[in-house]
């Protein structure tokens, strides 16, 4: 968690404090993949950090169709929590045959809210059955509450209009990321989470936004060689 606090302190973007935060999910819930989503300027959910380049597909589904545990979560406030493969195929079918493609049979799904309301969802997905823990659940609540909180004190609570285009910048900036880990998988003939990895070392090495360095690597494959 302290390097979490550690984007708080220094008033980082929130798009690595995100990508921090799903990594701390992962390890401390035993989720094979976990996703934050979170709405954007126009109040449609999108996707802001993902664990997992197979199961950030699911993800973009769910905000494509409109179906599946998150978007439920995230309209109905409450916790969705599905512990079984036969469970999320009896309520989402087709979510769940994607779910299948990528060996994800749980899912248990927090909202994460902000000044009263909901503003987005942290996925944890699992590639074995069983129900979260009264503990984990407790655990998964309190990482999407700090999500929230510090992604909106990065720019101040009582701005609420800058808080929502830091994070408009944020959606945006992971088509960006997006485009430099698909480079950089292909320069070094890595997984492109292998290449997220290095992108995010070199960032934190040369104390810079995530973005920056990654639009940086984009801008390269656009100059003539």
């Amino acid at each position: 968690m302290n390097d979490i606090a550690q984007v708080l302190a220094e008033h980082g973007d929130p798009l690595d404090l995100a990508h921090r935060l799903v990594r701390h999910c992962a390890d401390l819930l035993s989720a094979s993949a976990v996703g934050l989503l979170v709405e954007d300027s126009d109040k449609d959910l999108q996707l802001l950090a993902c664990t997992s380049s197979e199961v950030s597909v699911i993800e973009l589904f769910q905000v494509r169709t409109q179906q599946g545990p998150c978007i439920e979560a995230y309209r109905t406030g409450s916790v969705v929590s599905v512990a079984t493969a036969a469970e999320l195929a009896a309520t989402w079918p087709e979510f769940a045959r994607q779910a299948a493609g990528v060996g994800v049979v749980a899912v248990h799904t927090v909202p994460v809210h902000s000044d009263g309301r909901t503003i987005g969802a942290l996925n944890l997905f699992r590639d074995h059955e069983g129900a979260y823990s009264a503990v984990e659940s407790d655990v998964a609540h309190a990482m999407a509450s700090f999500g929230a909180v510090g992604i909106t004190q990065l720019e101040h609570v009582a701005e609420g209009a800058r808080v929502q285009a830091q994070l408009q910048e944020a959606l945006d900036s992971r088509i960006v990321l997006e485009q430099a880990k698909g480079a950089l998988a292909q320069r070094y003939r890595v997984h492109p989470d292998d290449a997220f990895r290095r992108l995010r070392a070199q960032a934190r090495a040369e104390r810079r936004r995530l973005r920056d360095v990654a639009q940086e690597i984009v801008d390269e494959l656009d100059r003539p060689a």
